[in-house]
């Protein structure tokens, strides 16, 4: 029977409630070394278009399997040619090739850059922030639509879901990812738009709402400006759903949140939850992505989601696992009396307990089997 003592739990308690609070993602960052090794150097060439992208290809990739794909987009800092800057910059690359979430969520990574000639961005650049009003011509951008092009490529090349394809976006990546969104109503599962906007004409709006996502914003953005950028596109979203949105307010890495709790997060994460939106008080323009690139629950988020058909579903989503020191699997569960350390004992029976260590009993189904 598995026993807990404060030697082996307490530290357990204390190492997951630290990454818990610090919204730190599990594993330590690749290197820019890393990365770009890690990372296949390609060029695509269109008639109208040549842009460079980076590619992650799993780990014992295996063709008779199918991937996701994750398509990351960086800001207008990132534009140009080099087919580095976007990889190593701002952590874009980061939660989706940690050694824990590719081994619970195996997938591909494409990080297009932007070129920088051309008035080439990942929308159709109106005059922001002076004149714009929220809405734009309904011409697209060419490196948008070329990110498409590259997708139908890789489909070609490698075995890919295409019930499972992601994006997400900082910035000007936002707005890319946004825009889609808008252009693409039935390609991507969901998305993770940071720090952007998006056109909000009803046409635009109707086509967002077929497209689950989570939105990451600091309040104090005095680049994209929060009211103008995500608050509006939640608004109109909630309105043409007909629901609101799971709303998580904190300050920077999820401390002191004031809208709901983090247990209550959690639920709606794990529970299918198909729209949220994180906010920062006080956060810049910088915080609106990294509380997203080191959320914990972020990428179970994302790959619980696919869409067949056009038509938008959750896989059953499970917390990602930890071990104590003594080599025990144990995750955080929400419960009705808030969070709680689910573990399995050798005869195969799940134990609970709080997070001070007490055994806890619950009338409630446990699962007969824990995801590893």
């Amino acid at each position: 029977m598995l026993r807990f003592s404060s030697r082996t739990l307490v530290p357990t308690i204390l190492s997951v409630l630290a990454l818990l609070n610090a919204g730190m993602a599990w594993g330590q960052n690749k290197t820019a070394t890393q990365l770009q090794a890690m990372f296949q150097a390609r060029t695509f060439t269109s008639s109208q278009i040549t842009m460079v992208y980076r590619l992650y290809v799993p780990t014992n990739y295996n063709a008779a399997l199918k991937y996701p794909i994750v398509v990351a987009l960086h800001g207008v800092g990132e534009r140009g040619n080099n087919n580095v800057n976007q990889l190593t910059a701002e952590e874009l690359a980061q939660p989706w090739v940690r050694d824990s979430v590719q081994a619970k969520h195996p997938h591909f990574v494409m990080i297009p850059q932007c070129p920088s000639t051309n008035n080439q961005y990942w929308w159709p650049w109106p005059n922001w922030p002076g004149s714009w009003n929220g809405t734009w011509s309904g011409t697209r951008s060419i490196a948008n639509a070329a990110i498409v092009q590259i997708l139908d490529s890789l489909k070609r090349e490698f075995s890919l879901d295409t019930t499972r394809f992601y994006v997400a976006g900082l910035s000007m990546g936002g707005f890319g990812s946004f825009e889609l969104m808008k252009w693409n109503p039935t390609l991507f599962a969901a998305a993770v738009p940071t720090a952007g906007g998006s056109d909000t004409a009803p046409s635009a709006i109707s086509n967002l709402a077929l497209t689950p996502f989570w939105a990451f914003h600091g309040a104090a953005d005095p680049t994209i400006n929060v009211d103008r950028g995500s608050r509006a596109v939640v608004r109109l979203v909630s309105l043409q759903l007909g629901k609101p949105f799971v709303r998580f307010v904190s300050s920077a890495n999820m401390v002191n949140p004031t809208a709901i709790s983090v247990d209550s997060l959690r639920k709606a994460v794990y529970g299918g939850a198909d729209f949220l939106y994180s906010e920062i008080t006080g956060g810049v323009h910088n915080s609106g992505w990294l509380e997203a690139w080191r959320h914990p629950m972020l990428t179970d988020w994302v790959f619980s989601k696919q869409k067949i058909g056009g038509v938008s579903t959750s896989i059953r989503a499970t917390p990602q696992m930890h071990s104590s020191s003594d080599g025990t699997r144990i995750r955080l569960v929400a419960s009705p009396h808030g969070v709680l350390l689910e573990s399995r004992a050798s005869d195969g029976r799940f134990l609970l307990h709080t997070l001070d260590g007490k055994r806890y009993v619950d009338t409630r189904t446990i699962p007969k089997q824990m995801t590893p």
